[in-house]
């Protein structure tokens, strides 16, 4: 059903016509007010990919659309369509001024992990990291590095990263997740 639809996360939930046609589509949780919101401009032709892309030919020097533009093909499985709008976010805004080169870099992360090129996956959250070591996602970039890390068969690499995130955000979000896979990786036999 995931191919079928090309949904990209869960919960999807996918706006259609009457014949069946989708208008549009929402990705992970939204908050009651937002989601009404969004599904009326979607029945308004707002907001949709179809209409973001053609704002495109005006808006496509701001990287806040840009990135939200992203987000939209992500969440229809188009990955180079949405890696190709991460790139030119973080391109157009090298010092992140804007707020959103970070989140395009850890979201083209995602979508290298989507086409499964881990190594390209990891690299997006040192590169992340390094560029813009103040910013709010360095503990999802140093997860997401043990997760990937785990994903390429890189044990040594993603026990490091789970290693730094407890050593960092010792009751960060992802804490009890980061000791539950350390846990797996440095006693793979309990975990089988």
């Amino acid at each position: 059903m995931r191919d079928k639809y090309g949904i990209a996360g869960l919960p999807t939930v996918i706006l259609a016509k009457p014949g069946g046609e989708e208008i549009d589509r929402t990705i992970g949780y939204v908050k009651t007010g937002n989601f009404i919101s969004t599904v009326e401009g979607y029945q308004k032709g707002i907001g949709t990919l179809a209409a973001m892309k053609l704002e495109e030919k005006t808006k496509g020097k701001d990287p806040a659309f840009l990135f939200l533009l992203g987000e939209k093909f992500f969440a229809h499985s188009l990955w180079d369509a949405a890696e190709a709008r991460f790139e030119k976010v973080i391109a157009l805004d090298p010092d992140n001024k804007s707020g959103s080169a970070d989140k395009a870099m850890i979201n083209s992360a995602s979508t290298w992990a989507k086409k499964e090129d881990y190594a390209r996956a990891i690299s997006c959250c040192h590169d992340l990291l390094k560029r813009w070591p103040d910013s709010h996602l360095n503990s999802d970039a140093t997860a997401y590095v043990g997760w990937y890390a785990t994903k390429a068969g890189k044990s040594d690499e993603a026990i490091a990263a789970y290693t730094e995130y407890l050593k960092r955000w010792p009751t960060g979000e992802d804490a009890a997740f980061a000791k539950e896979e350390l846990e797996k990786l440095k006693n793979p036999a309990k975990s089988n």
